[in-house]
Protein backbone atom coordinates (compact mmCIF):
# COMPACT_ATOMS: atom_id res chain seq x y z
CA UNK A 1 0.00 0.00 0.00
CA UNK A 2 2.83 2.27 0.96
CA UNK A 3 4.00 1.77 -2.90
CA UNK A 4 1.38 2.61 -4.34
CA UNK A 5 0.82 5.97 -2.53
CA UNK A 6 4.37 6.97 -3.34
CA UNK A 7 3.79 6.25 -6.86
CA UNK A 8 0.10 7.65 -6.95
CA UNK A 9 1.90 11.64 -6.24
CA UNK A 10 4.04 11.56 -9.68
CA UNK A 11 1.09 9.77 -11.75
CA UNK A 12 -1.24 12.98 -10.50
CA UNK A 13 0.95 15.58 -10.78
CA UNK A 14 1.82 14.75 -14.53
CA UNK A 15 -1.85 14.00 -15.54
CA UNK A 16 -2.90 17.78 -15.15
CA UNK A 17 -5.87 17.69 -16.61
CA UNK A 18 -7.90 15.41 -14.39
CA UNK A 19 -10.22 17.32 -12.42
CA UNK A 20 -10.46 16.97 -8.46
CA UNK A 21 -12.08 14.07 -6.65
CA UNK A 22 -10.65 12.14 -10.05
CA UNK A 23 -11.58 8.71 -10.16
CA UNK A 24 -8.91 7.84 -11.27
CA UNK A 25 -7.33 7.15 -7.38
CA UNK A 26 -7.75 3.83 -5.98
CA UNK A 27 -10.14 3.64 -3.34
CA UNK A 28 -7.66 1.68 -0.70
CA UNK A 29 -4.93 4.50 -1.77
CA UNK A 30 -7.34 6.98 -0.37
CA UNK A 31 -8.81 5.70 2.66
CA UNK A 32 -4.85 5.04 3.38
CA UNK A 33 -4.27 9.08 2.96
CA UNK A 34 -7.27 9.21 5.17
CA UNK A 35 -5.36 7.26 8.11
CA UNK A 36 -2.26 9.28 7.60
CA UNK A 37 -4.62 12.25 7.60
CA UNK A 38 -6.12 10.99 10.69
CA UNK A 39 -2.82 9.65 12.26
CA UNK A 40 -1.39 13.30 11.78
CA UNK A 41 -4.52 15.70 12.00
CA UNK A 42 -3.08 16.90 15.70
CA UNK A 43 -0.24 18.75 13.50
CA UNK A 44 -3.16 21.30 12.04
CA UNK A 45 -5.19 24.37 13.66
CA UNK A 46 -8.71 24.00 14.68
CA UNK A 47 -10.69 26.85 15.97
CA UNK A 48 -8.48 29.55 14.75
CA UNK A 49 -5.09 28.88 16.90
CA UNK A 50 -5.62 25.59 18.86
CA UNK A 51 -3.96 22.43 17.59
CA UNK A 52 -7.05 19.73 16.57
CA UNK A 53 -7.20 16.93 19.15
CA UNK A 54 -6.22 13.71 18.20
CA UNK A 55 -8.28 11.56 16.31
CA UNK A 56 -10.12 9.20 18.44
CA UNK A 57 -11.67 5.61 17.03
CA UNK A 58 -14.24 6.42 15.85
CA UNK A 59 -13.15 8.76 13.50
CA UNK A 60 -11.05 6.17 12.20
CA UNK A 61 -13.84 3.52 11.65
CA UNK A 62 -15.96 6.47 10.19
CA UNK A 63 -13.48 9.17 8.94
CA UNK A 64 -14.87 12.84 8.90
CA UNK A 65 -14.22 12.64 4.96
CA UNK A 66 -16.10 10.97 2.26
CA UNK A 67 -13.77 9.00 -0.26
CA UNK A 68 -13.98 12.01 -2.80
CA UNK A 69 -13.55 14.35 -0.42
CA UNK A 70 -10.40 12.79 0.42
CA UNK A 71 -9.29 11.85 -3.01
CA UNK A 72 -9.89 15.77 -4.22
CA UNK A 73 -7.01 16.34 -0.97
CA UNK A 74 -4.83 14.40 -2.47
CA UNK A 75 -5.48 15.54 -6.22
CA UNK A 76 -4.76 19.23 -5.16
CA UNK A 77 -1.69 18.22 -3.07
CA UNK A 78 -0.36 16.84 -6.21
CA UNK A 79 -1.30 19.86 -8.50
CA UNK A 80 0.27 22.33 -5.44
CA UNK A 81 3.53 20.33 -5.71
CA UNK A 82 3.60 20.47 -9.72
CA UNK A 83 2.55 24.02 -9.56
CA UNK A 84 5.92 24.50 -6.94
CA UNK A 85 8.01 22.22 -9.05
CA UNK A 86 6.90 24.89 -12.45
CA UNK A 87 8.19 27.88 -10.09
CA UNK A 88 4.80 29.10 -9.33
CA UNK A 89 3.49 29.88 -6.07
CA UNK A 90 1.81 27.28 -4.85
CA UNK A 91 0.25 28.82 -1.72
CA UNK A 92 -1.17 31.81 -3.80
CA UNK A 93 -2.51 29.72 -7.52
CA UNK A 94 -3.55 26.45 -6.09
CA UNK A 95 -3.74 25.90 -2.15
CA UNK A 96 -5.09 29.12 -1.40
CA UNK A 97 -8.31 28.73 -3.99
CA UNK A 98 -8.86 24.93 -3.11
CA UNK A 99 -9.96 26.29 0.68
CA UNK A 100 -10.99 29.34 -0.19
CA UNK A 101 -14.05 26.92 -2.28
CA UNK A 102 -14.26 24.88 0.69
CA UNK A 103 -14.69 27.09 3.30
CA UNK A 104 -17.24 29.36 1.28
CA UNK A 105 -19.62 26.41 0.54
CA UNK A 106 -19.77 26.35 3.87
CA UNK A 107 -20.34 22.16 3.52
CA UNK A 108 -17.28 21.30 6.25
CA UNK A 109 -16.62 22.21 9.52
CA UNK A 110 -13.00 23.14 10.73
CA UNK A 111 -11.62 19.68 11.62
CA UNK A 112 -13.02 19.05 8.17
CA UNK A 113 -10.74 21.36 6.46
CA UNK A 114 -7.48 20.77 8.86
CA UNK A 115 -8.01 17.08 7.42
CA UNK A 116 -8.10 18.05 3.85
CA UNK A 117 -5.13 20.73 4.60
CA UNK A 118 -2.94 17.41 6.23
CA UNK A 119 -4.02 14.91 3.36
CA UNK A 120 -2.84 17.70 0.96
CA UNK A 121 0.26 18.45 2.37
CA UNK A 122 1.01 15.14 3.00
CA UNK A 123 0.20 13.63 -1.13
CA UNK A 124 2.04 17.49 -1.83
CA UNK A 125 4.94 16.54 0.20
CA UNK A 126 5.04 12.70 -1.76
CA UNK A 127 5.12 14.39 -5.14
CA UNK A 128 7.45 17.17 -4.55
CA UNK A 129 10.57 14.52 -4.15
CA UNK A 130 9.26 12.82 -7.17
CA UNK A 131 9.38 16.01 -9.04
CA UNK A 132 12.48 16.33 -7.96
CA UNK A 133 14.25 13.30 -8.94
CA UNK A 134 12.69 14.26 -12.54
CA UNK A 135 14.92 17.40 -12.43
CA UNK A 136 13.29 20.96 -13.88
CA UNK A 137 9.69 21.58 -15.24
CA UNK A 138 9.89 22.50 -19.56
CA UNK A 139 8.38 25.25 -20.38
CA UNK A 140 5.87 23.50 -21.67
CA UNK A 141 4.54 22.21 -18.89
CA UNK A 142 4.67 25.86 -17.10
CA UNK A 143 2.43 27.28 -20.24
CA UNK A 144 0.32 24.72 -19.79
CA UNK A 145 -0.74 25.01 -16.27
CA UNK A 146 -0.31 29.11 -15.98
CA UNK A 147 -3.25 28.59 -18.03
CA UNK A 148 -5.37 26.59 -16.13
CA UNK A 149 -4.61 28.34 -12.96
CA UNK A 150 -6.21 30.97 -11.31
CA UNK A 151 -4.53 34.12 -11.93
CA UNK A 152 -2.72 35.44 -8.18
Amino acid sequence: MAIAVLGLGLTLALGTSAQPGSQSIPEPVVRKMLELGLQNIQRALCDGFNQCAPATPAEFENPPLSVDQARAAIFVGSRSALVRWCGFDADRRSVLPFMRQLRQSKLYNERQLALIAIIHGIQQSITAEQLKAKGTCDEAMRSMLDAQLPKA
